[in-house]
């Protein structure tokens, strides 16, 4: 199984990078044999859609990082991917916590867990 974790770095010791969009980096890790592929991200336009692309590329089944634009959100809310909350921890805990399901679901862009009344998603 596949998930994607946006990152400061290219190694499982780096840190949740906190916005989608941002990160310098997009690891696509195989948590059956702890494999880590490093993508590297350059922040433009809708680059983080391209991004997000990638995600579904991969074939992840969950993303772990911070905010969300609404746009890439939408990408991956739309195709099914779970999206958890881990910003500022280490890659490897945010992977360790989201096996003991102690990790936070990222419910709309914000990170927040809650849902405002407006959205129906």
């Amino acid at each position: 199984m596949n998930i994607a974790i946006t990152a400061d770095g290219a190694t499982l010791d780096s840190t949740v990078f906190n916005k989608f969009a941002e990160t310098p980096y997009l690891l696509i890790v195989n948590v059956d044999t702890m494999t880590c592929t490093p993508i590297a991200h350059t922040c433009s336009p809708g680059s983080d859609e391209e991004l997000a692309q990638t995600v579904l590329k991969h074939r992840c089944e969950a993303v772990i990082t911070g905010k969300f634009e609404e746009r890439a959100f939408n990408v991956l809310a739309d195709d099914g991917v779970t999206r958890y909350a881990a910003a500022d921890m280490s890659v490897r805990e945010s992977l360790e916590k989201m096996d003991k399901r102690q990790l936070e679901f990222i419910r709309n862009p914000d990170g927040t867990a809650t849902c405002s009344g407006d959205h129906h998603h």
